[in-house]
């Protein structure tokens, strides 16, 4: 996955029990498999996708994107599926959606699938860039949680309850473009838990895959 530049990549790739020949891809090994062929990953990055589609008059610029990816034979784009409170969020506050930004995400999916592309989509950032763990943890201190540090969002039960449910609610989302709720569409590639994920008081890594192990 190197060519996609994604520094940590921490990324479940769920296994859906469908035919071969359905366009998801797939592990054997260490390697990706598409309809039971070799599937090579050249890829690009642009978080600013659903936040461009979310206007309907900047459509045209995800369009053009996608078109110039699959002109060069870039097969992914890795894209944000979160913006957590402040301006044009997706998400306003724990559980309450914007269905405006929603349908821009619903449009990219849409647009990705249109031009050949797959999609890694990223959860919630580890920056506070777009809300990341910093709003979640400020949204548990709002509601009486007593939160010392951003790290408690990985520990704390009342923030983790607010990003699995934000998880489950993209997985479940219904396309309004291509009718398929997210989690069926094999235009998602794999979905990516946390950008850049830090947890500093834990350099060891162990209190991060406990976020990872819980979510499986």
């Amino acid at each position: 996955m190197k060519h996609l530049g994604l520094g940590i990549f921490l990324a479940v790739l769920f296994t859906v029990h469908v035919e071969a020949g359905d366009y998801f891809i797939r592990t054997r090994g260490t390697h990706f498999l598409l309809n039971g062929n070799p599937y090579y990953a050249n890829g690009f990055n642009a978080y600013w996708l659903m936040y461009m589609a979310s206007d309907p008059s900047q459509r045209p610029k995800v369009s053009a994107a996608f078109r110039e990816a699959a002109t060069h034979g870039l097969t992914v784009a890795r894209t944000w599926a979160f913006s957590d409170g402040g301006y044009r969020p997706l998400q306003y506050a724990p559980g309450s959606y914007n269905e405006q930004v929603f349908k821009g995400l619903d449009f990219v999916i849409a647009e990705a699938r249109r031009y050949g592309i797959k999609l890694i989509l990223s959860l919630v950032n580890n920056y506070e860039s777009f809300g990341g763990k910093k709003q979640y943890v400020n949204w548990a201190r709002s509601q009486g949680q007593y939160l010392t540090s951003d790290d408690d969002f990985f520990r704390n039960p009342v923030v983790k309850g607010f990003y699995k449910n934000h998880v489950k609610t993209v997985l479940n989302r219904y396309n309004s473009f291509t009718g398929m709720h997210y989690k069926d569409d094999p235009t998602i590639m794999a979905w990516e838990l946390m950008n850049e994920p830090r947890c500093t008081s834990d350099p060891s890594g162990r209190t991060i895959q406990v976020l990872t192990i819980s979510l499986n």
